[in-house]
């Protein structure tokens, strides 16, 4: 689930904690340095494993948005409504 930056710039992945994780690239003379992984928040995407259909996220070109598909909340217990109630006088 890797994704670049618009100019290549920097990387994004999700790490297997769920992190979506942020890896600063620079070219020098040819060669590519990458700089240390941050961490930027967790995404509820149900992980970094093979087998997920299609992008879970999607960068903005600067690098500074991010469209995630999340994982819903559980749903509450559904509750039971009783109308026409009357109570005992």
């Amino acid at each position: 689930m890797a994704r670049w930056r618009n100019d290549g710039k920097e990387l994004f992945y999700i790490s297997l904690d769920e992190q979506l994780m942020s890896v600063p690239l620079q070219l020098d003379a040819g060669v590519l340095r990458p700089g240390a992984p941050a961490p930027l928040f967790r995404v509820r995407v149900g992980g970094a494993q093979p087998g997920n259909s299609g992008p879970q996220y999607v960068v903005s070109p600067d690098g500074k948005r991010f469209l995630v598909n999340t994982l819903a909340e559980e749903l509450a217990s559904p509750i039971t409504v009783i109308l026409n109630w009357k109570s005992k006088p």
